[in-house]
C-alpha cells in the first residue's frame, strides 16, 4: 500500500512538474505580445499575397492611389518592364506632388547605381524636388573595409518595402523583375515566393522607422541631378515603360507599333516593352483585382535588423524566442538554409521537447545559389542525426523557391526578407512581419505544406556504428554533374559565414 501511495505521489508530482514547467514557458501567442517594440497594431487588415500575379497587382494599386507620401526600399530592381514601370509610376506620382524616397541596394540593383553608366534613370526623377534617391552601402564608400571587415563591403540593404501614404505597407521576399511577378505557366523558372499586404498606420509607421534608419545611415550614397544635364533623358522611356504596363494589365493587350505620334527611339522602346509583355497572357484581369477580399485584422508586428553597420537586430533573438516557444510545430521555409549556431540551437532545443519541425528550402535543381546549396548539403544530415524531430523537403520545381516565411504552433506567422544564414544574421539589414493569428498562420501553413507535395522528404539511417547512411538525398534526385560541382564547393567553408 505505501509502494502504491508512493508511486501515485511520485506521478502526481512529475505530472505537476510537467504543467509548471509549460505554463513557464509561454507559448507563442504570449512570446507574441511580449515582444519589446515601439508599438504594434492588435487590428491591423491583412492579406496573404503567394501568387506572383497578385503581389504585382497589390503594388501596382497601392502606388496608382497614393495621395501624399511613398517609401521604397528594394535589394533588386531590374531594367525590365516591371523595374521600369514601377519607376515611371513613382515619377507620375513625383510629377503630381507625392513626396518620394527610393533607396536601392549597390550590389543587387547593378545597372541602375553604376556611375555616369546607370543613374541616367534615377536622375531623371531627382529633377523633382519632391524626390529623394539613395544607394546603399556603394564600394566605393568602404573600401577601407578591405583591411578591416570584409562583412562591411558584402552588407546589402536586403529590405523589401513599399510604404504609401503612411497607412499601406507590402513587404516579403519578392524584388522587382519578372522573375518575381509573371505566373509560372507564362515563364519558366520564376520565383515562388511570398509578401504580406498590411493596412495599418501603426504597422507602417514600424516599417516607416525601418526605413528611415537605413535611409539616413551615413553609408548611402545620394543621388543629385547631373550637373550638366541628363545626357540621355529617360522620362520617356520612364512614362512608355507605365503606359505599356498599365494598358496591359488592365486588359488592353499591346500599343501598336509603329506609332506615327512616337519618335523612331520611343517606338523602339515601345517594341521592347511589348516583346516582353506579350507572353504574359495571365497577368490582365487587374480591372477585376480588389486590394482586401473580405481579409480580417489581426494583432501585427513589424521587426527590423540593421546591417552590420548599425546596432539593431530585433529579428534573431525574436525567432529564437518563439521557436522556444512552440509547443507543437515549426514550420520553416526558406531558399538559403546555412544554420548559424544560434538557429542550430534553438532548432535542436525544439526537437528535443518533441516539437516536430519542419524545413523546406531548395534543392540543388530549383536553387539560384550553388554556393549556399554546396554548404546546405554538407549539413543536412548531421541535422537529421542530431535533431531526430525535424524534417527536411528539398522543392524540385524549375521554379525557384525565395519564400521567407515561418509558422509557428499555427498560431504566429512570419513573412520577410529573413534568410536562415549567415548573411541575413550577421551582415544584411532585413525586415519582418510578425502576425498572430490562427486563421491567418494556418492559411500561410496550408500553402507551405502543399508546396512540399512539389518536394522531396529527405532522409537517413543511423547505422550501429554511428555512421550516417543516405536513404534519400539531394544526390538522389539531382544532376550528377550539380552534384560533382557543389561537393567541390563544400571544400570553401571559410566562405560560410558570408553566404
Amino acid at each position: 500500500m505505501k509502494k502504491t501511495c508512493g508511486f501515485l505521489l511520485m506521478v502526481l508530482f512529475l505530472l505537476l512538474f510537467t504543467v509548471t514547467t509549460n505554463a513557464a514557458r509561454a507559448d507563442v501567442e504570449k512570446y507574441f505580445d511580449g515582444i519589446k517594440t515601439s508599438s504594434f497594431d492588435p487590428a491591423a487588415k491583412v492579406r496573404f499575397l503567394p501568387e506572383n500575379v497578385n503581389s504585382w497587382f497589390a503594388r501596382w494599386h497601392i502606388l496608382d492611389n497614393a495621395k501624399k507620401s511613398i517609401d521604397v526600399t528594394y535589394f533588386i530592381v531590374e531594367q525590365d518592364i516591371f523595374g521600369m514601370s514601377m519607376l515611371g509610376m513613382l515619377y507620375k506620382k513625383a510629377r503630381e506632388g507625392v513626396n518620394i524616397r527610393l533607396m536601392v541596394d549597390a550590389r543587387g540593383t547593378k545597372g541602375l547605381t553604376r556611375k555616369f553608366i546607370g543613374q541616367d534613370v534615377l536622375q531623371e526623377m531627382v529633377k523633382f524636388k519632391n524626390v529623394q534617391i539613395r544607394v546603399f552601402n556603394p564600394v566605393h564608400r568602404k573600401l577601407q573595409a578591405l583591411f578591416d571587415d570584409l562583412r562591411k563591403i558584402t552588407a546589402s540593404n536586403h529590405d523589401k518595402i513599399i510604404i504609401v501614404d503612411d497607412e499601406y505597407l507590402i513587404t516579403g521576399g519578392r524584388n522587382v523583375s519578372k522573375s518575381y511577378f509573371v505566373d509560372p505557366r507564362d515563364l519558366k523558372g520564376v520565383y515562388r515566393d511570398t509578401d504580406v499586404l498590411i493596412q495599418s498606420r501603426k504597422a507602417a509607421n514600424q516599417a516607416g522607422l525601418a526605413f528611415d534608419e537605413e535611409f539616413r545611415n551615413g553609408g548611402t550614397f545620394q543621388i543629385y541631378r547631373d550637373v550638366f544635364g541628363n545626357a540621355d533623358t529617360m522620362s520617356k522611356d520612364l512614362e512608355i515603360a507605365y503606359t505599356a504596363m498599365r494598358r496591359f494589365i488592365t486588359g488592353g493587350g499591346l500599343f501598336k507599333v509603329p506609332s506615327p505620334t512616337l519618335s523612331k527611339s520611343a517606338n523602339e522602346l515601345l517594341k521592347k516593352y511589348n516583346d516582353e509583355l506579350k507572353d504574359y497572357k495571365r497577368m490582365q484581369h487587374y480591372a477585376s483585382f480588389r486590394l482586401f477580399n473580405g481579409e480580417r485584422s489581426y494583432p501585427t508586428r513589424i521587426l527590423d535588423k540593421h546591417s552590420i553597420h548599425g546596432p539593431r537586430n530585433d529579428i534573431t533573438n525574436n525567432l529564437s524566442g518563439l521557436m522556444d516557444a512552440a509547443q507543437s510545430e515549426i514550420l520553416i521555409q526558406n531558399p538559403y538554409v546555412v544554420l548559424t549556431e544560434e538557429a542550430r540551437a534553438a532548432i535542436k532545443r525544439a526537437s528535443d521537447r518533441g516539437v516536430k519541425v519542419i524545413i523546406h528550402t531548395n534543392s540543388p535543381m530549383s536553387s539560384d545559389s550553388l554556393l549556399t546549396q554546396a554548404m546546405f548539403i554538407g549539413d543536412w544530415k548531421t541535422i537529421l542525426r542530431d535533431m531526430p524531430n525535424v524534417r527536411i523537403f528539398g522543392y524540385h520545381l524549375s521554379t525557384k523557391l525565395h519564400s521567407k516565411v515561418f509558422v509557428f504552433d499555427r498560431k504566429v506567422a512570419v513573412i520577410g526578407t529573413y534568410n536562415m544564414d549567415y548573411v541575413s544574421e550577421q551582415i544584411n539589414s532585413e525586415v519582418i512581419a510578425v502576425i498572430k493569428a490562427r486563421p491567418f498562420a494556418t492559411q500561410v501553413a496550408e500553402r507551405i505544406m502543399q508546396d512540399l507535395k512539389d518536394s522531396h522528404e529527405y532522409k537517413i539511417k543511423i547505422e550501429r556504428d554511428g555512421s550516417i547512411k543516405t536513404l534519400f538525398g539531394p544526390e538522389s534526385h539531382s544532376d550528377k554533374k550539380v552534384i560533382d560541382r557543389l561537393n567541390m564547393l563544400q571544400k570553401l567553408q571559410w566562405l560560410k559565414p558570408l553566404i
